[in-house]
């Protein structure tokens, strides 16, 4: 980024304490009777101060006008002029090729009239070409010859940008020390002769180099010096460059407050004066600093405010290689036109010749429309590249920030949801029960609500994966009675289950997402049911395997069956007060559905219940499969039974989830015995110093975490030529599925959610001990 702000201040000429008067030199240009040599001056001052780096195209036109009232008046030194901005004209365009052609020229006629001044221009601008071309040799040669010749004139208020620029690319070289060396002269020399606005490009040089070395208190002190000459001479453009600089030192450093207000400042200011580029790179700096502080939506609003500018920008350039390419189609189509007038004359001389020559002419008609669609093509798929890159850029965000919510939000309601089953089966009054049922349904709901915008956002970016294993249907319809029956309970339903003697015992699916869409429709119906029953329905029809939901409740309106299975959408309005959920529900079931090549639909009548229907393909099992075992209550018990005296080592460092962990370990398995730690690094230390049977791990922990602690120890192992390796377990407040590839990555065995069911906790325990210590 440096490089390019210093290339702008090369060009961009700087006078804080004067304005333009466009139009008294407008005035003088096109009065004829003023004197040449002011009318030259009128003209450069409104195309270099007023119009090149605003309206180029403007620019560009009078550039044309101005060279050919130079030539008109046979003004070398001025034609020599027009053609040096015309240069930096297309320097700016990013047109190297034409716009060296251009500064050639120049340079050859001042050349021809010994204008020494002006061919310190040339080679100064040659120089910018090179540097831009990535040719930094040919670059310092040609700015090396550009500041002997301004030393030789003594043209002093040139010299300081001439040092700058050698500076640049030394910087380009690496030649830290050097390119300090050379920005310092510039500071002197600028100083020396009373030049405040010269000092400012080099001081920020120079506090950038000595950044770059490691010196920030040196850096610090010259880009101080840059911001306070800035603010001297009310340069705003200036006065934002130093506080991003400043906010990125402070952000390296850590320096989150200070980062921030330098930050922020620096946009405010960048926006006062529509400072495209600083806007840009503010925003970019701000974005850097939310994602470390995991601000996943701030982070994402100061992407796109960067990629608008940045697109901006590019649309600017765009425009500019536009009009450059409508002014050279306009001369390619004088000089077609001036062949073809040619061409008519001959014609009347040789008719053969002049068929041939059309054809040429429309050969060359026909190539600059192809070149014009070549080029409409580049800028579409470039314009494309760019909306693909944001789309997949905010994406990232967004996951970022979902990933960030999970772990946020899990992490208290796991202390909620645990400290509400403590109290629970504590002895406590009974008059307690109705405030402890609230607290536990209400953190089961939260947790259900967060789990269902987690899995929407994973469909959404189909990253939400479909395991095909071997599947007990009934089991699984006989597990989600057992979850949901004491809801029913409470307000008095009749659950009921009905497994007709065609289904399968066992196929091919996905017992988790099936265990889901279980979930979700059979809860929906006893939420909208008041009174009476809710009855499930498992039969073969053909191929597939049909589960319908029939209840007694509320109804759906008929106008409004339609619009149940979009997201965040009720039937009505008043629904989610009086009953609660965001909707999301049955549109995860459809998606879920099919995703599983199923369909769903839903038979109901207002006020007399609704029935809904889920059809998924039956897929056979191969050979002996057997289906994954579910826990219910009684082998729950029967598994915690068999981890009599387990010895565990808890890793965690919240003190609500320690104390969590042991009373659901002491409540569940008799005898067991736990050591806790609250970081890797002393879990790394209290493995080398016991015997354990297994590891809880944390995973996000100060001084090392999960991932780091668990490294070692297999680290350990290794070296020791350990075969029975420790059996270590992921506790995480994170079910992205990165977050699990991450855990087994580090060589976990599994993962236990936060909140955890009993099963979830006993479960995996259970699986990775029974091999070792379960006889």
């Amino acid at each position: 980024m440096k490089n390019l702000i210093l290339i702008l201040f090369l060009f961009i000429g700087f006078n804080a304490t004067a304005q333009l008067n466009l139009d008294s030199l407008n005035h003088v240009w096109l009065e004829e009777t003023q004197p040449d040599s002011s009318r030259f001056k009128a003209i450069e001052s409104i195309i270099w101060d007023g119009l090149l780096f605003k309206r180029p195209d403007t620019a560009f036109i009078l550039l044309q006008e101005f060279k050919k009232f130079a030539q008109e008046k046979e003004n070398k030194k001025w034609e020599a002029r027009a053609l040096g901005i015309m240069g930096v004209y297309f320097i700016n365009q990013g047109n190297f090729s034409l716009a060296l052609e251009h500064d050639l020229k120049s340079l050859k006629i001042y050349e021809e009239i010994g204008f020494k001044e002006g061919i310190g221009h040339s080679y100064n601008d040659i120089g910018v070409i090179y540097k831009n071309l990535g040719n930094p040799d040919k670059a310092l040669e040609y700015f090396t010859q550009a500041l002997e010749i301004r030393l030789d004139i003594g043209v002093m208020t040139n010299i300081p940008s001439s040092y700058n620029n050698i500076g640049v690319i030394h910087s380009i070289q690496g030649n830290n020390l050097e390119a300090i060396k050379f920005f310092k002269k510039g500071i002197d020399l600028a100083e020396e002769i009373g030049e405040d606005e010269e000092m400012i490009n080099p001081l920020y040089n120079v506090a950038d180099e000595y950044y770059i070395i490691g010196d920030t208190i040196k850096a610090l002190e010259h880009m101080y010096q840059s911001l306070q000459i800035s603010e001297k001479l009310n340069y705003k453009g200036g006065i934002a460059s130093a506080f991003k600089f400043l906010g990125r030192v402070y952000f390296d450093q850590r320096n989150i407050p200070k980062a921030i207000e330098f930050a922020t400042n620096s946009l405010n200011l960048a926006r006062e004066i529509d400072y495209i580029w600083e806007i840009r790179h503010a925003a970019g700096l701000l974005k850097d600093i939310y994602e470390f502080q995991k601000l996943g939506l701030q982070a994402l609003e100061m992407y796109e405010l960067e990629i608008q500018m940045r697109d901006s920008l590019n649309s600017e350039d765009a425009k500019k290689g536009l009009i450059q390419m409508e002014v050279e189609h306009e001369y390619e189509k004088k000089e077609l036109l001036a062949e073809q007038e040619h061409q008519q004359e001959i014609f009347k001389k040789n008719e053969t010749r002049n068929y041939l020559i059309a054809g040429v002419s429309l050969a060359l008609l026909f190539s600059i429309g192809i070149l014009s669609r070549l080029r409409f093509v580049r800028r579409t798929n470039g314009a494309l590249e760019l909306a693909k890159n944001r789309a997949e850029k905010s994406e990232q965000f967004k996951q970022q920030f979902l990933a960030n919510m999970s772990h946020e939000i899990r992490t208290p309601m796991h202390a909620i949801s645990g400290m509400v089953k403590i109290l629970k089966r504590k002895e406590h009054p009974t008059n307690q029960d109705t405030y402890l049922n609230a607290m536990h349904t209400s953190s089961d709901n939260l947790l259900v609500i967060l789990n269902d915008v987690l899995d929407l956002s994973k469909i959404e970016v189909g990253k939400l994966d479909i395991e095909s294993i071997p599947v007990k249907p009934a089991a699984i319809v006989e597990n989600v009675m057992q979850i949901l029956k004491f809801k029913a309970e409470e307000k008095g339903l009749i659950l009921s289950a009905n497994i007709e003697k065609d289904v399968p015992s066992l196929v091919m699916g996905d017992p988790t997402r099936l265990n889901q869409i279980l979930i979700n429709l059979i809860g929906n119906s006893i939420k909208f049911t008041a009174k009476g029953s809710v009855n499930v329905l498992l039969t073969k029809i053909e191929d597939n395997l049909r589960i319908s939901i029939t209840d007694t409740g509320i109804g759906i309106p008929k106008n409004q069956i339609d619009k149940i299975f979009g997201a965040f959408e009720q039937a009505e309005e008043s629904t989610s007060r009086s009953y609660g959920g965001t909707g999301l529900g049955l549109s995860i079931t459809q998606q879920l559905t099919e995703l599983q090549n199923g369909k769903i639909w839903v038979e109901s009548e207002e006020g007399k219940g609704s029935t809904f229907f889920v059809e998924l393909p039956i897929i056979a099992t191969v050979g002996g499969a057997t289906g994954k075992e579910l826990i219910t209550e009684d082998n729950l018990k029967s598994r915690a039974a068999a981890l009599n005296g387990t010895r565990i080592l808890l890793v965690e460092d919240n003190a609500f989830n320690q104390m969590i962990a042991q009373d659901d370990l002491n409540y569940y398995i008799e005898d067991v015995k736990i050591d806790t730690v609250e970081n890797g690094l002393l879990a790394v230390e209290k493995y080398q110093a016991n015997d354990y049977d297994l590891i809880l791990m944390d995973v996000q922990m100060p001084l090392m975490n999960g991932f780091e602690a668990t490294q070692k120890i297999r680290d350990l192992e290794k070296s020791a030529g350990k075969e029975n390796k420790m059996p270590i377990i992921a506790m995480t407040a994170s079910l992205l599925k990165s977050e699990v590839d991450n855990c087994l990555a580090a060589g976990m065995n599994n993962y236990i959610p936060k909140p955890y069911q009993p099963k979830e906790l006993i479960g995996p325990i259970y699986e990775v001990l029974k091999k070792n210590t379960i006889a």
